[in-house]
Formats: C-alpha cells, structure tokens, sequence
C-alpha cells in the first residue's frame, strides 16, 4: 500500500482543471458518508474523507470551504447540531491541505495529520459538546461517553477519551478511503487525457 501511494502523482496542479467536480465530489463523499455513520451506528463520524480529499488535492482553503459546506448542508438535512461543529471540518481541511502542501502523500505522513486531525477534533468538538449540549449527544458517541460515566469516570474525561479515539479511528477509515478515491479519479483523469490526445 505504502509503494502504491508513494506512486500517486499528487499534484495540485495535475487536478486543476477538475476542480468544480472534485468540489462536488468531496461534498458528496462528506454527506455521504455521515449518512453510513447514522445507518451502521459505528463510533466514527465519516464527514470529513471528502474535506481531507479536497485538502490533499486542491489546499487548505478548497478544503476549508468543503468543509464548510458540508456541514451547512448536513445542518439542514440530516442534525442542526452539525452547525455547531463546522469549524472543526473547516480546520481539517486547513490542516489537511496545509500537510500535503509540505509533505508527501504517504503513510508516515498520513499517520502524522491523523493524530494532529484527532486531537484538534477530539479538543474542539469536546469543548463544543460539553458547552453547548452538555457533554451528550444522541448517537454512538454518546453511548460509549455514557457507559465510561456510569462505570466511574467524570463527564468531560469520559467525553474526550471517547472523542479521541473516535476521531482517530474516523481519520484512518477517512484517510482509506480518500487513498481509493484518489486512485479511481487519477485513472479517470488518465483515460480523460488518453482520449483527448487521440483527437
């Protein structure tokens, strides 16, 4: 796996003229994937891979608004609650596009913007979910911060050990799928150039 995303030509500049596409694109891997949260229940949040994906090939500010959007979007269809957390996904994209701006695409470094991407997540949407919402929110989060609680541990450090984890399970599946969707778009755009050549 290592050789093969060492192999991925990810230049910002290779992606540029796709840009409109990979913004809806992104966006749609972003709702699309809080939706699979919502359905299998997992203690992950899966609405950040097209925030990190947009980060990774069009910078930290394509990313920023991905993330952005996404969450004005899943305000209004899926949780008004997602309102509250857009700065975290408008951070990850900053983030994301920010490291890959300055190193390669490769596991070392994907490991690295994981953890980075967790803490600040984890600090962040802790911070939001005690202030704003009292520490619980409806979902599989929540349940694992109230069974910590019910077995002794107090709310906020029951709140930020599952965050972290969460957050940092949430980044390696994101960071999975953001190596395959590259992939799928790189052959694309390599067929789209072949055929355009021949004309």
């Amino acid at each position: 796996m290592n050789e093969d995303i060492n192999k991925m030509k990810i230049s910002r500049e290779y992606y540029k003229e796709y840009s409109k596409y990979l913004f809806l694109l992104c966006i749609c891997v972003n709702i699309i994937g809080a939706e699979v949260v919502q359905i299998i229940r997992i203690p992950a949040f899966l609405d950040a891979a097209g925030t990190i994906l947009a980060g990774l090939l069009m910078g930290s500010i394509p990313g920023a608004i991905v993330g952005l959007i996404t969450n004005i979007a899943l305000g209004f269809l899926m949780d008004s609650s997602y309102f509250y957390f857009a700065v975290i996904n408008v951070l990850i994209g900053l983030i994301a596009g920010y490291i890959f701006s300055k190193y390669p695409f490769n596991i070392k470094t994907v490991l690295i913007a994981s953890i980075i991407i967790s803490v600040m997540a984890s600090v962040i949407g802790n911070a939001i979910s005690i202030v704003v919402f009292g520490g619980i929110l409806d979902g599989s989060l929540s349940d694992l911060s109230m069974l910590l609680v019910e077995n002794g541990l107090n709310l906020f450090l029951s709140v930020t050990i599952t965050g972290f984890f969460a957050n940092l399970l949430d980044k390696l599946l994101s960071f999975v799928l953001v190596f395959y969707i590259v992939g799928i778009i790189e052959n694309r755009i390599e067929k789209d150039r072949s055929r355009r050549k021949l004309r």
